[in-house]
Protein backbone atom coordinates (compact mmCIF):
# COMPACT_ATOMS: atom_id res chain seq x y z
CA UNK A 1 0.00 0.00 0.00
CA UNK A 2 1.64 3.22 -1.04
CA UNK A 3 2.54 5.81 1.81
CA UNK A 4 0.06 8.58 2.11
CA UNK A 5 1.11 11.77 0.43
CA UNK A 6 0.54 15.00 2.66
CA UNK A 7 1.45 18.34 1.00
CA UNK A 8 2.36 21.56 2.84
CA UNK A 9 -0.43 22.61 4.86
CA UNK A 10 -3.27 24.81 2.97
CA UNK A 11 -1.32 24.26 0.09
CA UNK A 12 1.35 26.66 1.40
CA UNK A 13 5.35 26.65 -0.18
CA UNK A 14 7.67 25.09 2.18
CA UNK A 15 9.20 28.55 3.48
CA UNK A 16 5.41 29.37 4.42
CA UNK A 17 5.51 26.33 6.53
CA UNK A 18 6.49 25.69 10.16
CA UNK A 19 7.77 22.07 11.31
CA UNK A 20 8.71 21.38 14.60
CA UNK A 21 11.09 18.29 14.69
CA UNK A 22 11.42 16.88 18.19
CA UNK A 23 14.51 14.99 18.82
CA UNK A 24 18.22 15.89 17.96
CA UNK A 25 19.88 12.61 17.92
CA UNK A 26 21.16 11.58 14.04
CA UNK A 27 17.71 11.12 12.57
CA UNK A 28 16.52 13.85 14.08
CA UNK A 29 19.04 15.98 13.11
CA UNK A 30 19.34 14.64 9.53
CA UNK A 31 15.75 15.36 9.26
CA UNK A 32 15.89 18.92 10.24
CA UNK A 33 18.94 19.36 7.95
CA UNK A 34 16.96 18.57 5.41
CA UNK A 35 13.74 20.12 6.04
CA UNK A 36 16.02 23.27 6.27
CA UNK A 37 17.58 22.63 2.86
CA UNK A 38 14.33 22.07 0.79
CA UNK A 39 13.44 25.24 2.30
CA UNK A 40 11.02 25.10 5.42
CA UNK A 41 11.16 27.08 8.60
CA UNK A 42 12.35 24.41 10.54
CA UNK A 43 12.43 24.60 14.83
CA UNK A 44 14.86 21.34 16.21
CA UNK A 45 13.76 20.66 20.22
CA UNK A 46 15.48 17.96 22.42
CA UNK A 47 15.77 17.91 26.34
CA UNK A 48 19.55 17.85 25.48
CA UNK A 49 22.03 18.88 23.31
CA UNK A 50 22.77 17.46 19.66
CA UNK A 51 24.07 13.88 19.84
CA UNK A 52 23.94 13.30 23.71
CA UNK A 53 21.58 10.52 23.40
CA UNK A 54 22.11 7.08 21.73
CA UNK A 55 23.48 8.98 18.80
CA UNK A 56 26.65 9.56 20.92
CA UNK A 57 27.88 5.98 21.88
CA UNK A 58 27.59 3.73 19.07
CA UNK A 59 30.27 1.93 17.29
CA UNK A 60 30.63 4.92 14.23
CA UNK A 61 29.74 1.95 11.41
CA UNK A 62 28.06 3.47 8.58
CA UNK A 63 26.73 -0.12 7.72
CA UNK A 64 25.48 -0.67 4.05
CA UNK A 65 25.25 -4.30 4.40
CA UNK A 66 23.46 -4.01 7.78
CA UNK A 67 19.88 -4.26 6.74
CA UNK A 68 19.30 -7.90 8.16
CA UNK A 69 17.05 -7.55 11.57
CA UNK A 70 19.51 -9.20 14.21
CA UNK A 71 16.64 -10.79 15.62
CA UNK A 72 15.50 -13.92 13.40
CA UNK A 73 15.49 -17.84 13.61
CA UNK A 74 19.55 -18.26 14.69
CA UNK A 75 19.17 -15.74 17.45
CA UNK A 76 15.58 -17.97 18.56
CA UNK A 77 17.67 -20.84 18.57
CA UNK A 78 20.95 -19.79 20.21
CA UNK A 79 18.94 -17.14 23.00
CA UNK A 80 18.92 -20.10 26.17
CA UNK A 81 22.83 -20.36 25.27
CA UNK A 82 23.21 -16.72 25.53
CA UNK A 83 21.17 -15.98 28.49
CA UNK A 84 23.34 -18.34 30.49
CA UNK A 85 26.41 -16.95 29.13
CA UNK A 86 27.74 -13.69 31.57
CA UNK A 87 29.79 -12.68 28.79
CA UNK A 88 27.39 -13.30 26.06
CA UNK A 89 25.86 -10.67 23.49
CA UNK A 90 22.64 -10.79 24.95
CA UNK A 91 21.06 -10.25 28.18
CA UNK A 92 18.00 -9.84 29.84
CA UNK A 93 16.90 -8.29 33.56
CA UNK A 94 14.93 -10.47 34.91
CA UNK A 95 13.74 -7.47 37.01
CA UNK A 96 12.36 -6.09 33.77
CA UNK A 97 10.77 -8.78 32.60
CA UNK A 98 7.00 -7.74 33.30
CA UNK A 99 7.59 -4.73 31.81
CA UNK A 100 9.55 -5.76 28.80
CA UNK A 101 7.39 -8.98 28.14
CA UNK A 102 4.73 -7.88 25.82
CA UNK A 103 7.14 -5.80 23.11
CA UNK A 104 9.26 -9.66 23.42
CA UNK A 105 5.84 -11.57 23.20
CA UNK A 106 5.18 -9.20 19.87
CA UNK A 107 8.82 -9.72 18.65
CA UNK A 108 8.66 -13.86 18.86
CA UNK A 109 6.10 -14.14 15.51
CA UNK A 110 8.81 -11.98 13.50
CA UNK A 111 11.58 -14.83 14.31
CA UNK A 112 11.08 -16.32 10.64
CA UNK A 113 12.66 -16.82 7.46
CA UNK A 114 9.97 -15.46 5.64
CA UNK A 115 9.59 -11.63 7.99
CA UNK A 116 13.96 -11.48 7.28
CA UNK A 117 13.08 -11.45 3.38
CA UNK A 118 10.24 -8.81 3.86
CA UNK A 119 12.06 -6.43 6.55
CA UNK A 120 15.87 -6.66 4.60
CA UNK A 121 13.73 -5.99 1.59
CA UNK A 122 12.71 -2.77 2.59
CA UNK A 123 15.25 -2.08 4.70
CA UNK A 124 18.10 -2.08 2.19
CA UNK A 125 16.74 1.00 1.02
CA UNK A 126 17.59 3.05 3.99
CA UNK A 127 21.17 1.70 3.62
CA UNK A 128 22.55 1.57 0.64
CA UNK A 129 25.16 4.52 -0.16
CA UNK A 130 25.15 5.58 3.39
CA UNK A 131 28.73 6.39 3.46
CA UNK A 132 28.84 8.58 0.22
CA UNK A 133 25.47 10.45 1.56
CA UNK A 134 27.87 11.05 5.03
CA UNK A 135 31.00 12.10 3.06
CA UNK A 136 29.02 14.66 1.41
CA UNK A 137 26.82 16.02 4.63
CA UNK A 138 30.29 16.38 6.22
CA UNK A 139 32.34 17.88 3.49
CA UNK A 140 29.20 20.54 3.28
CA UNK A 141 29.09 20.94 7.21
CA UNK A 142 32.80 21.86 7.13
CA UNK A 143 34.29 18.94 8.51
CA UNK A 144 35.12 15.89 5.99
CA UNK A 145 37.96 14.54 8.25
CA UNK A 146 34.55 12.95 10.36
CA UNK A 147 33.78 10.41 7.73
CA UNK A 148 35.99 7.69 6.13
CA UNK A 149 34.63 5.08 3.68
CA UNK A 150 36.45 1.56 4.08
CA UNK A 151 36.00 -2.00 4.82
CA UNK A 152 34.69 -3.17 8.16
CA UNK A 153 35.99 -6.72 9.30
CA UNK A 154 33.57 -9.22 10.61
CA UNK A 155 36.30 -11.64 12.24
CA UNK A 156 36.17 -15.53 13.86
CA UNK A 157 38.62 -17.56 15.69
CA UNK A 158 36.66 -20.58 14.74
CA UNK A 159 35.75 -22.00 11.50
CA UNK A 160 33.24 -23.52 12.26
CA UNK A 161 31.93 -20.27 12.32
CA UNK A 162 32.74 -18.83 9.51
CA UNK A 163 31.12 -21.22 7.16
CA UNK A 164 27.91 -21.05 9.36
CA UNK A 165 27.91 -17.74 8.42
CA UNK A 166 27.85 -18.33 5.01
CA UNK A 167 24.20 -18.39 4.72
CA UNK A 168 23.72 -14.90 5.66
CA UNK A 169 26.64 -13.64 3.88
CA UNK A 170 25.06 -14.66 0.72
CA UNK A 171 21.44 -13.36 1.54
CA UNK A 172 23.08 -9.79 1.66
CA UNK A 173 24.75 -10.64 -1.39
CA UNK A 174 21.14 -11.03 -3.00
CA UNK A 175 20.39 -7.40 -2.05
CA UNK A 176 23.94 -5.94 -3.69
CA UNK A 177 25.84 -5.94 -0.48
CA UNK A 178 29.69 -6.04 -1.15
CA UNK A 179 31.14 -8.91 1.60
CA UNK A 180 34.60 -10.43 0.33
CA UNK A 181 36.37 -14.13 2.42
CA UNK A 182 39.94 -13.35 4.18
CA UNK A 183 42.16 -15.98 5.81
CA UNK A 184 45.22 -16.04 7.43
CA UNK A 185 48.22 -13.93 5.90
CA UNK A 186 45.50 -11.97 3.93
CA UNK A 187 43.34 -11.00 7.11
CA UNK A 188 46.25 -10.45 9.18
CA UNK A 189 48.04 -8.09 6.92
CA UNK A 190 45.10 -5.93 6.97
CA UNK A 191 45.24 -6.21 10.81
CA UNK A 192 48.49 -7.00 12.11
CA UNK A 193 46.95 -6.27 15.82
CA UNK A 194 44.37 -9.24 15.97
CA UNK A 195 45.87 -12.07 17.82
CA UNK A 196 47.05 -15.29 15.51
CA UNK A 197 44.18 -17.76 16.61
CA UNK A 198 41.70 -15.14 14.12
CA UNK A 199 42.02 -16.36 10.94
CA UNK A 200 38.93 -15.51 9.21
CA UNK A 201 37.22 -12.98 8.62
CA UNK A 202 34.10 -11.35 6.26
CA UNK A 203 35.51 -7.64 4.35
CA UNK A 204 32.04 -5.25 4.62
CA UNK A 205 32.90 -3.46 1.43
CA UNK A 206 30.87 -0.25 0.09
CA UNK A 207 30.40 1.43 3.70
CA UNK A 208 32.68 3.37 6.26
CA UNK A 209 32.70 5.00 9.22
CA UNK A 210 32.49 8.13 11.11
CA UNK A 211 35.62 8.98 13.61
CA UNK A 212 33.45 10.42 16.41
CA UNK A 213 29.10 9.61 15.89
CA UNK A 214 28.72 12.49 18.55
CA UNK A 215 30.62 15.12 16.94
CA UNK A 216 29.19 14.55 14.04
CA UNK A 217 25.41 14.82 14.87
CA UNK A 218 26.84 18.25 16.61
CA UNK A 219 28.64 19.30 13.11
CA UNK A 220 25.13 18.71 11.05
CA UNK A 221 23.22 20.63 13.84
CA UNK A 222 25.61 23.13 13.60
CA UNK A 223 25.00 23.04 9.73
CA UNK A 224 21.85 23.11 10.08
CA UNK A 225 21.37 26.14 12.20
CA UNK A 226 23.96 28.17 9.68
CA UNK A 227 20.98 27.57 7.17
CA UNK A 228 18.42 29.48 9.15
CA UNK A 229 17.19 26.76 11.57
CA UNK A 230 16.54 27.04 15.23
CA UNK A 231 17.73 24.20 17.77
CA UNK A 232 15.93 24.52 21.47
CA UNK A 233 17.38 22.66 24.29
CA UNK A 234 14.02 22.17 26.30
CA UNK A 235 11.99 18.71 27.43
CA UNK A 236 8.99 18.37 25.77
CA UNK A 237 6.06 18.28 28.63
CA UNK A 238 3.11 18.10 26.16
CA UNK A 239 1.61 18.05 22.28
CA UNK A 240 -1.78 19.73 21.11
CA UNK A 241 -2.86 19.21 17.59
CA UNK A 242 -5.45 22.36 17.16
CA UNK A 243 -6.58 23.57 14.24
CA UNK A 244 -4.53 22.24 11.11
CA UNK A 245 -1.34 23.56 13.88
CA UNK A 246 0.43 21.60 16.89
CA UNK A 247 0.94 23.45 20.01
CA UNK A 248 4.48 22.10 21.63
CA UNK A 249 4.62 22.79 25.46
CA UNK A 250 8.30 22.55 26.80
CA UNK A 251 9.62 23.30 30.23
CA UNK A 252 11.10 26.27 28.23
CA UNK A 253 8.62 27.71 25.79
CA UNK A 254 5.73 26.76 23.95
CA UNK A 255 6.33 26.18 19.98
CA UNK A 256 3.75 26.45 17.56
CA UNK A 257 3.98 24.65 14.10
CA UNK A 258 1.50 23.53 10.95
CA UNK A 259 4.14 20.24 10.74
CA UNK A 260 5.45 17.75 13.09
CA UNK A 261 7.77 15.27 13.36
CA UNK A 262 8.41 12.92 15.67
CA UNK A 263 12.05 11.35 15.81
CA UNK A 264 12.97 11.02 19.26
CA UNK A 265 14.12 7.45 19.74
CA UNK A 266 13.51 4.99 22.37
CA UNK A 267 11.38 8.15 23.83
CA UNK A 268 9.10 8.44 20.56
CA UNK A 269 6.17 6.64 21.58
CA UNK A 270 5.67 8.58 24.52
CA UNK A 271 5.59 12.01 22.36
CA UNK A 272 3.07 9.78 20.19
CA UNK A 273 0.88 9.06 22.89
CA UNK A 274 0.14 12.28 23.58
CA UNK A 275 -1.46 12.90 20.29
CA UNK A 276 -3.42 9.52 20.73
CA UNK A 277 -1.35 7.23 18.95
CA UNK A 278 0.43 4.10 20.42
CA UNK A 279 3.18 2.13 19.77
CA UNK A 280 4.68 -0.86 20.86
CA UNK A 281 8.57 0.34 21.11
CA UNK A 282 10.79 -1.29 22.79
CA UNK A 283 14.42 -0.98 23.66
CA UNK A 284 17.66 -2.82 22.88
CA UNK A 285 20.75 -1.10 25.66
CA UNK A 286 24.13 -1.25 23.90
CA UNK A 287 27.22 -0.01 26.07
CA UNK A 288 30.57 1.42 25.38
CA UNK A 289 34.29 1.63 26.70
CA UNK A 290 36.71 3.93 25.64
CA UNK A 291 40.60 3.18 25.87
CA UNK A 292 41.87 6.32 24.99
CA UNK A 293 45.65 5.00 25.01
CA UNK A 294 45.47 0.91 23.55
CA UNK A 295 49.22 1.19 22.86
CA UNK A 296 47.82 -1.28 19.49
CA UNK A 297 47.22 0.07 16.04
CA UNK A 298 43.46 -0.82 15.03
CA UNK A 299 43.18 -0.19 11.36
CA UNK A 300 39.46 -0.98 10.89
CA UNK A 301 36.33 -1.12 12.55
CA UNK A 302 36.89 -5.10 13.60
CA UNK A 303 33.36 -7.00 14.87
CA UNK A 304 34.08 -10.06 16.98
CA UNK A 305 31.01 -11.60 15.21
CA UNK A 306 30.72 -14.66 17.89
CA UNK A 307 30.89 -12.05 21.05
CA UNK A 308 28.93 -9.12 18.96
CA UNK A 309 30.97 -6.00 19.84
CA UNK A 310 33.25 -3.80 17.92
CA UNK A 311 36.92 -2.71 18.82
CA UNK A 312 36.46 0.53 16.63
CA UNK A 313 39.24 3.36 16.60
CA UNK A 314 38.00 6.59 16.99
CA UNK A 315 39.36 10.44 18.05
CA UNK A 316 39.09 9.68 21.71
CA UNK A 317 40.16 6.26 21.09
CA UNK A 318 39.35 2.58 20.84
CA UNK A 319 36.11 2.31 21.39
CA UNK A 320 34.43 -1.34 22.41
CA UNK A 321 30.69 -0.97 21.53
CA UNK A 322 28.06 -3.56 21.00
CA UNK A 323 25.90 -6.02 23.10
CA UNK A 324 22.53 -6.00 23.87
CA UNK A 325 20.47 -5.58 27.01
CA UNK A 326 17.06 -6.31 27.35
CA UNK A 327 16.09 -4.16 30.17
CA UNK A 328 13.59 -1.19 29.62
CA UNK A 329 14.36 2.60 30.27
CA UNK A 330 14.09 2.74 33.96
CA UNK A 331 16.18 0.43 34.81
CA UNK A 332 20.29 1.55 35.46
CA UNK A 333 22.88 0.97 33.86
CA UNK A 334 25.29 -2.63 34.49
CA UNK A 335 28.18 -1.22 34.17
CA UNK A 336 29.42 -4.93 34.18
CA UNK A 337 28.45 -5.17 30.51
CA UNK A 338 30.68 -2.29 29.48
CA UNK A 339 33.51 -3.45 31.42
CA UNK A 340 33.75 -6.87 30.07
CA UNK A 341 34.58 -5.17 26.67
CA UNK A 342 37.53 -5.00 27.60
CA UNK A 343 38.49 -8.31 28.66
CA UNK A 344 37.22 -9.58 25.51
CA UNK A 345 38.98 -7.04 23.28
CA UNK A 346 42.40 -8.00 25.11
CA UNK A 347 41.70 -11.32 23.57
CA UNK A 348 40.94 -9.69 20.31
CA UNK A 349 44.20 -7.82 20.55
CA UNK A 350 47.01 -9.01 22.71
CA UNK A 351 48.62 -5.65 21.95
CA UNK A 352 46.33 -3.55 23.88
CA UNK A 353 47.80 -2.14 26.94
CA UNK A 354 45.54 0.94 28.00
CA UNK A 355 43.05 0.71 30.54
CA UNK A 356 38.96 2.15 30.36
CA UNK A 357 38.58 5.82 30.18
CA UNK A 358 35.00 6.26 29.76
CA UNK A 359 31.83 4.19 29.71
CA UNK A 360 28.71 4.62 28.32
CA UNK A 361 24.84 3.74 27.79
CA UNK A 362 22.42 3.86 25.58
CA UNK A 363 18.85 3.12 24.30
CA UNK A 364 18.35 1.78 20.97
CA UNK A 365 14.70 2.07 19.66
CA UNK A 366 13.53 -1.18 18.79
CA UNK A 367 9.83 -2.13 16.93
CA UNK A 368 8.63 -5.85 17.16
CA UNK A 369 9.37 -6.26 13.35
CA UNK A 370 12.91 -4.18 13.38
CA UNK A 371 11.33 -2.14 10.56
CA UNK A 372 11.25 1.48 11.72
CA UNK A 373 8.01 4.00 11.53
CA UNK A 374 8.53 6.49 8.81
CA UNK A 375 6.34 8.42 7.06
CA UNK A 376 2.57 10.29 7.96
CA UNK A 377 0.21 9.49 10.62
CA UNK A 378 -2.85 7.58 9.36
CA UNK A 379 -4.86 9.91 12.00
CA UNK A 380 -3.59 13.63 13.00
CA UNK A 381 -2.93 15.41 9.45
CA UNK A 382 0.61 16.59 9.20
CA UNK A 383 2.10 14.32 12.16
CA UNK A 384 5.34 12.94 10.58
CA UNK A 385 7.44 10.08 12.35
CA UNK A 386 10.88 8.81 11.91
CA UNK A 387 11.95 6.58 14.83
CA UNK A 388 12.20 2.94 15.71
CA UNK A 389 15.91 2.33 13.63
CA UNK A 390 17.47 -0.43 16.08
CA UNK A 391 20.74 -0.93 15.72
CA UNK A 392 20.97 1.35 12.56
CA UNK A 393 19.67 4.73 13.33
CA UNK A 394 23.46 6.26 11.82
CA UNK A 395 23.25 3.80 9.17
CA UNK A 396 19.87 4.90 8.25
CA UNK A 397 19.49 8.44 9.06
CA UNK A 398 20.07 10.43 5.62
CA UNK A 399 18.13 8.30 3.79
CA UNK A 400 14.77 8.54 6.28
CA UNK A 401 15.64 12.30 5.93
CA UNK A 402 15.55 12.29 2.54
CA UNK A 403 12.21 10.43 2.69
CA UNK A 404 10.66 12.99 4.98
CA UNK A 405 11.67 15.62 3.33
CA UNK A 406 9.86 14.34 0.00
CA UNK A 407 7.10 13.50 1.90
CA UNK A 408 6.10 16.72 3.13
CA UNK A 409 6.54 18.07 0.34
CA UNK A 410 3.85 15.38 -1.39
CA UNK A 411 6.41 13.86 -3.74
CA UNK A 412 5.53 10.25 -4.13
CA UNK A 413 8.60 8.21 -2.76
CA UNK A 414 10.61 6.53 -5.30
CA UNK A 415 10.54 3.18 -3.16
CA UNK A 416 8.26 1.01 -2.12
CA UNK A 417 7.54 2.32 1.75
CA UNK A 418 4.89 0.43 2.87
CA UNK A 419 6.76 -1.28 5.55
CA UNK A 420 7.49 1.65 7.06
CA UNK A 421 3.81 2.79 7.69
CA UNK A 422 2.84 4.03 11.40
CA UNK A 423 -0.28 2.33 11.12
CA UNK A 424 1.01 -1.14 10.58
CA UNK A 425 0.53 -2.30 14.17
Amino acid sequence: MPATISPPASGKSPSETSVCVIGAGIVGVNCALELAKQGFKVTLVDRDEPGEGCSFGNAGILAAWSFVPIFGPDVLRNLPSYLLDPLGPLTIRWTRVPHILPWLLRMLPKATDAHIRHAAGAMHHLTQGCAEAYMQLAADAGAPELVTQDRSLQVYDDEKDFIKADKDIAFRETFGAKIERLGGADLHDLEPALAPRFRWAHGFLAGGRTLNPGRLTKVLAADFRRRGGTVLKAAVTGIRSLDGAFMVSTDGEEITASRLVIAAGAFSHKLAAMLGEFFPLGTERGYHAVVADPGVTVRHAVNWKTRAFYASPMEMGLRLAGTVELAGLEAPPNWRRARMMRGLAQEMLPGLKGEITSEWMGFRPTLPDSVPVIGPSANVPGLFYAFGHQHVGLTCAPATARLIGGLMKGEAPNMDVSAFRPDRF
